[in-house]
């Protein structure tokens, strides 16, 4: 769209009328006071700052988790347990999940919990999670320090867009940058395989075993 050309001030003025009076002249105003100094000088220094603050990142932004984002990190959580094949009754169940709420906000600011989110327009749409667990020392880990990939998952409409992967990518980069773990586990479903293979991850020699201790509360009146 062309644009119009600019106007001139002269283009504009319009011839004064004989009949006008002159403006009556005042003198000069009272000074500013330094408090209305002091209000101009940051307002001024403000609109300077804005002015030289660089332009806000276009597309989705990989950050570190705020509190404004565990609501949507716990969702996805839920997604994530329903891809690994957890019935939709324990997915929606609302006990665990206010539980992982909580335990995100107490271990938000945590230095051994690292939440990696993938934030488009201002809204939580992928995530990744890394924890350093203490384990008992052994040959191949003298500290016990252990690294653990967790709750790794996307949004259905933003798959296959890599904010998934560059989740994954942040979180091994606290990893390997801001700890002291010699060893990370994960645990894949099939369709994630690839994505942990792209960072150096193995089936291990030895298989993980797991076993299922049933808690379920006995009713009173049970025999």
């Amino acid at each position: 769209m062309s644009e119009e050309p600019e106007e001139t001030a002269a283009a504009e003025a319009e011839p004064t009328s004989a009949a006008e009076k002159p403006a009556k002249r005042r003198g000069p105003g009272r000074p500013p006071s330094p408090k209305q100094l002091a209000r101009a000088l940051r307002g001024r220094e403000k609109t300077d700052a804005e002015a030289a603050a660089p332009d806000a990142p276009a597309g989705p932004v990989i950050r570190k988790a705020k509190s404004r984002d565990l609501a949507a990190v716990v969702a996805l959580r839920a997604l994530m347990y329903a891809a690994m094949g957890a019935s939709p009754e324990r997915v929606s169940d609302a006990a665990w999940q206010a539980n992982a709420l909580r335990w995100l906000q107490v271990n938000l600011g945590n230095r051994d919990v690292h939440v990696a989110v993938a934030d488009v327009n201002g809204s939580t749409v992928a995530t990744a999670m890394g924890e350093v667990v203490e384990r008992a020392p052994s040959p191949d880990n003298p500290t016990g320090r252990v690294g653990l990939l967790l709750n790794v998952a996307t949004f259905p409409q933003y798959r296959m867009t890599g904010l998934g992967q560059a989740c994954v990518d942040a979180v091994m980069e606290w990893f390997r940058e801001s700890t002291d773990v010699t060893s990370v586990e994960v645990f894949a479903t099939t369709d994630g395989r690839r994505r942990y293979e792209a960072h150096g991850f193995a089936e291990h020699a030895l298989p993980s075993l797991r076993l299922a201790i049933d808690r379920t509360p006995v009713p009173a009146d049970a025999d």
